[in-house]
């Protein structure tokens, strides 16, 4: 009898303690769903206004433009886009299509409905690998700050714009974002990019996102006319890509 009161005493203890460690254990914010993002236009900008740019970039950004007052829509024989290339991130996130956000304990995904791409943030405290290769992507960790999700992201190449309005950005380019569920079906996130090579200090930003529960992501792969119908200038694109038409190209 004295035994079984022992033991019961003991599960009695090790449940109590479990509760306890629970109850001091934040819960993880609940950002899954599919989201879009508020807001007129197929993209906006991420900030008010043009960044101060680097001398490099504002030249660059001005060939962008050419002509357009500042802050419009970049040129479209000039856009990246134009030419097959994904949005890459950031710019992907400034886009009027949806956005699913899928939540594993040591991964948060994001599937894009935009060229059918995703990213990854990985939550397991792993930090950029040295000479880790660039890409539109970029490579992103993440961690939980009570009912926000902070990512940083790098290991991004140079060869997107940073918004549809034509602004440069380099390889040097890092990304913090914070997620936050503002309200049930609210996502806010919060941008700031650092490029020390591209603009003269950080620039900051802000999307909002609308929950669509009854929406599904559809596979959205764009294709090229006649082989592209462009050709690049560079290997490396830079902004200055001449348009030809397919007879000027040899219909290549």
């Amino acid at each position: 009898m004295l035994g079984s009161s022992r033991l019961m005493l003991a599960a009695m203890t090790l449940l109590m303690s479990a509760t306890a460690l629970v109850a001091q254990t934040p819960a993880r914010p609940d950002l899954s769903g599919i989201w879009s993002r508020t807001g007129p236009g197929a993209h906006q900008p991420f900030g008010q206004g043009v960044p101060a740019l680097q001398p490099w970039a504002k030249t660059l950004y001005e060939e962008n433009e050419r002509g357009l007052p500042p802050g419009e829509d970049g040129l479209d024989e000039v856009d990246p886009v134009i030419y097959c290339l994904v949005h890459g991130f950031p710019r992907i996130m400034a886009g009027n299509q949806p956005i699913e956000i899928v939540q594993t304990p040591n991964q948060v995904y994001l599937l894009f409905e935009a060229h059918s791409v995703q990213r990854r943030i990985y939550l397991d405290g792993r930090k950029l690998p040295e000479n880790y290769p660039s890409s539109f992507m970029g490579f992103s960790t993440g961690r939980y700050d009570g009912d926000t999700l902070v990512v940083e992201t790098g290991g991004l190449n140079d060869l997107s714009w940073l918004d549809r309005t034509g602004i440069p950005h380099s390889d040097a380019l890092r990304v913090t974002e914070r997620f936050r569920r503002a309200a049930q079906d609210t996502l806010e996130i919060a941008f700031l990019f650092d490029d020390p090579k591209a603009f003269v200090r950080p620039l900051e930003g802000k999307k909002t996102y609308t929950l669509k529960p009854d929406w599904e992501i559809l596979e959205n792969i764009g294709y090229c006319e006649d082989r592209f119908r462009y050709n690049y200038e560079r290997k490396a694109f830079r902004g200055t890509v001449r348009w030809q038409s397919p007879e000027q190209a040899g219909g290549r």
